[in-house]
């Protein structure tokens, strides 16, 4: 009797690249490689990224499902990624399909037509997909002219809080900076810089965001106002696309909301009715290549 074969799921985005692989629809393994966006193909980044997701399977599957960060499905680009992807894993690129990575989020929790989806991760965006497939989106334009209320905006807003202190020739003090100091190393300007740029793209800072979450769950106060900043960012960008598409319900999930309750109770009162679910969309990914395998 053959067993069944291996499909792997790909969650890629800035901050990490979360796969899965199933076999008969039970998860076998997963984990969390180093981050992999569009962007970052054909970059050193973007190999490394890849062949450490290539080191860190136990198998190899016999059918990939991809969600991407920063492409369209049927693009270029995402011609592109998953030959890419095809070459690394030894596959026919029949085997191995891509999209980005808010159309795999949104079909994770949402059939088209349902919803708006809230995706708060590095970066943020509101999300809907019609029955027909158009898509009505607002944010989600990447760190450097967007993303209010994802993980690197939360970091970023710390860091500009302890450099104030900084400017003013006082030394960070309180939850906040602790909790940051934790992670850079120390909360002079040398630390900071060398945290913050000695790694290319967002991921260092939105490491930051779980720091502000401990920090306004310790008590500190302007930890907590970078959530409820956070929160009301968040639902500006709901609100927009509901202006364009209607009424429709909101579901939140994402990285960000994991950060601390405090944000996430921030959103229901910025947002009633909002319904904060968490899901592994590389779980998700792995499923639907199963579906596709079922196809072939």
């Amino acid at each position: 009797m053959t067993r069944p074969a291996l499909l792997l799921g790909l969650d890629a985005g800035g901050s990490g690249t979360k796969w899965a692989l199933t076999r008969d629809g039970q998860v076998v393994a997963g984990g969390v490689t180093p981050p992999f966006t569009a962007a970052l193909l054909d970059t050193p980044a973007g190999t490394q990224a890849l062949a450490a997701l290539a080191a860190a399977l136990p198998g190899r599957p016999a059918g990939v499902h991809a969600g991407v960060a920063g492409l369209s499905a049927g693009s270029a680009r995402a011609a592109a990624v998953g030959h890419a992807l095809a070459e690394l894993l030894a596959l026919d690129g029949s085997r191995v399909r891509v999209e980005g990575d808010l159309d795999l989020a949104y079909r994770a929790h949402l059939g088209a037509g349902e919803g708006i989806l809230l995706y708060a991760g590095t970066g943020a965006v509101a999300y809907h997909v019609a029955q027909g497939g158009a898509v009505t989106r607002a944010g989600g334009y990447g760190y450097r002219i967007g993303d209010d209320g994802g993980g690197f905006s939360m970091g970023r807003a710390a860091l500009r809080l302890l450099t104030d202190a900084l400017d003013r020739g006082e030394v960070p003090a309180g939850p906040l900076a602790e909790e940051v100091g934790q992670l850079t190393g120390g909360l002079d300007w040398d630390s900071l810089r060398a945290f913050v740029y000695g790694t290319p793209g967002a991921a260092a800072v939105a490491q930051l965001a779980p720091a502000v979450g401990r920090a306004a769950e310790a008590g500190d106060p302007q930890a907590a106002a970078l959530l409820t900043t956070a929160a009301g960012d968040l639902a500006t960008l709901a609100r927009r696309v509901q202006a364009r598409v209607g009424p429709l319900p909101v579901t939140a999930t994402g990285g960000a909301f994991r950060v601390s309750a405090l944000l996430r109770s921030a959103l229901t009162r910025e947002l009633p009715g909002a319904n904060v679910q968490q899901r592994e969309h590389a779980e998700a990914a792995a499923r639907f290549a199963s579906a596709q395998a079922g196809g072939h």
